[in-house]
């Protein structure tokens, strides 16, 4: 069902399928308007495809550690191979100083390998979220579409008349189609083929920067990839995923918008590529978050790529919906909500980045002022009733996870407090910290069910309650976290499936599994000592991924078809992090791996 690959500059990003068919694209970035759209409607949404005459057996892959798709056409007598990527390399300036450049054009090669194949062009863009009409206009020996200012344009050494009308094309030497508004740049074969080579060479560097452990190599390098493809370079923000609209279950209005930086997102994502020696994308991604919330004074679950803080949602009824499933929607109403446990990611991420992982020696004192800032926050709010983890739209309750989280919050508050020697604020937040934990402990475990509960007098599982484990909290054999992990592996699993809970929501009763509950649940039983189990849930989940190692946000607990927007960072973090303690190879082991190696040339 959601059989794509993702290639992308970290400015955009395109996902094509394993028929070629380019079927989403946002442009000029991320949050832009989609130029391609046809994954949320078949019909009007929009899409570039390179239809085969004839009969052919379709293959498709990622070049080895690169962001570069191959899609192949074995025919008999005849075969041609298609890449797809955006380019991204390093130029070689005066003084042998290099630059990274990022071209926001999309390319794809298509060169015959056997024979003399005949293929067809299907070239239909449809601007604005397909709102808006677009005649293909010939300027300067290129495909004008869209208005002045936002307008795609499409350069081919394939006459423009052929790809306008779908003629039949011959392939009897390469041919090149870009999309993307390079101004009157020009292209040629040697040129194309150049971009190629040059940006295999930069995705291969970038990996050779990466440290990983013997198992589970390739899927670790396709998860930190993505991770990276979902950047966005110009403000170092990480989005959730880069699509809209895909929804988590089939028929219900479970469709929002990911192309927004979660900040509970980004504190997952800072430990998961620090733990496999990425120093730039983790920092920029800590500098993003603080240094936003800073300067608005203001805390929120969630910023556009840019910081914005304003993400109105709106529904595009014009288009159809994933599978019918609509509606489809743009920005994302849970800017505004109140979730008391992101108060606790956010302290996690200055704990991750000043004592943790020791990006600095000293904190400033803006930081100080912001760290008190926070738990404040936490000593007015975490008595509050919230929407907690799981975004509930009109459900405010006493969430026991909410409490937790504010709890680590103040927890990692003093550890930063005695890292720095700050003895006056660790005797200052203690009393805090005791109190939310004696709270939550008393009103969120249930001794009868002997688990924690998803809100406070409430008597159903959470999954987010695995998160204990990852946050070390309790010990391994403590009965009240055993027992909570052993409940939602008996009532929120369903084979490698784990429901974030079973209740009813502001959308009904769930029917789906979030994928990135299944990592949590391994990485939770690990904890506890039943590794056989947590192993054979790993090796069961790994092997669901698409035919291209990626993953989405959810599974159909019916079908067990993936589902929710595509590809989702967040379980591919979480594939990394679990990854990584399974093979029980440990960030400290990263430390010494850096003191003994050379150093490393930076790869940005």
């Amino acid at each position: 069902m959601l059989d794509y690959g993702i290639v992308g500059n970290c400015i955009t990003c395109a996902l094509v399928k394993k028929d070629t068919s380019l079927d989403w694209m946002c442009f000029p970035d991320f949050s832009s308007p989609s130029v391609f759209a046809r994954i949320l409607d078949r019909e009007k949404g929009g899409t570039f495809r390179i239809v085969p005459i004839g009969k052919y057996r379709i293959r498709q892959r990622y070049l080895p550690n690169t962001a570069i798709l191959e899609t192949r056409f074995d025919g008999r007598g005849k075969a041609f191979v298609v890449y797809d990527f955006f380019p991204r390399y390093r130029k070689l300036l005066e003084g042998k100083h290099e630059k990274l450049i990022k071209v926001n054009s999309f390319v794809r090669i298509v060169r015959p390998l056997r024979g003399k194949p005949k293929i067809r062009v299907i070239y239909d863009p449809r601007p604005e979220y397909a709102t808006e009409e677009c005649v293909l206009e010939e300027r300067d020996g290129r495909f004008v579409c869209g208005k002045s200012g936002s307008s795609v344009t499409l350069t081919s050494n394939v006459p423009l008349e052929s790809i306008r009308d779908s003629k039949e094309i011959t392939l009897d030497h390469m041919r090149y189609f870009i999309i993307g508004s390079d101004g009157n740049r020009r292209y040629g074969i040697n040129s194309c083929s150049k971009l190629l080579t040059d940006t295999k060479k930069y995705w291969e560097g970038w990996c050779g920067t990466l440290i990983l452990p013997e198992e589970n190599i390739e899927m670790i390098i396709r998860s930190a990839i993505t991770l990276k493809l979902l950047t966005y370079s110009a403000t170092g923000a990480i989005i959730a995923a880069p699509t809209t609209s895909i929804t988590e279950e089939i028929g219900a209005d479970r469709t929002f918008d990911y192309r927004i930086c979660f900040v509970r997102d980004a504190a997952f994502c800072v430990d998961a590529l620090k733990k496999i020696g990425r120093d730039y994308e983790p920092k920029r991604l800590m500098e993003f978050i603080l240094n936003r919330i800073i300067s608005d004074d203001h805390i929120q679950p969630l910023y556009g790529i840019n910081g914005e803080t304003k993400l109105v949602e709106k529904e595009l009824s014009h288009l159809a919906g994933f599978m019918d499933s609509r509606p489809v929607r743009i920005g994302n109403a849970a800017y505004k909500q109140r979730q008391n446990d992101i108060y606790g990611e956010i302290i996690d991420i200055l704990y991750l980045y000043f004592v943790y992982y020791e990006y600095e020696k000293t904190m400033k004192k803006k930081y100080w002022g912001f760290l008190k800032y926070v738990v404040n926050q936490i000593k007015f709010n975490w008595h509050r009733k919230d929407s907690s983890i799981w975004e509930y739209r009109d459900l405010e309750d006493h969430y026991t996870y909410s409490k937790f989280m504010c709890y680590i919050g103040v927890d990692r508050a003093i550890k930063i407090a005695q890292h720095f020697g700050r003895d006056d604020l660790v005797r200052e937040w203690l009393p805090l910290r005791d109190d939310i934990m004696e709270d939550f402990m008393r009103k969120g475990y249930d001794n009868e069910l002997n688990s924690f509960t998803i809100a406070y007098g409430k008597k159903d599982l959470d999954a987010s309650h695995l998160l204990m484990a990852y946050h070390e909290f309790l010990g391994r054999d403590d009965p009240r976290l055993v027992n909570t992990i052993r409940a939602i592996y008996r009532n929120l699993r369903k084979n490698y499936l784990v429901q974030r809970y079973t209740t009813e929501d502001d959308f009904g009763k769930r029917g789906i599994a979030l994928t990135i509950c299944t990592f949590w649940l391994i990485d939770a039983l690990y904890y506890i000592g039943e590794e056989e189990k947590a192993r054979e849930l790993f090796r069961k989940v790994i092997g669901k991924a698409n035919h291209l190692g990626l993953f989405s946000e959810s599974f159909d607990t019916k079908t067990g078809k993936m589902l929710g927007n595509f590809p989702q960072g967040y379980t591919h973090i979480g594939l990394i992090n679990t990854s990584i303690l399974l093979s029980e190879w440990s960030s400290k082991r990263k430390k010494i791996d850096w003191s003994m190696s050379p150093k490393r040339k930076k790869w940005f």
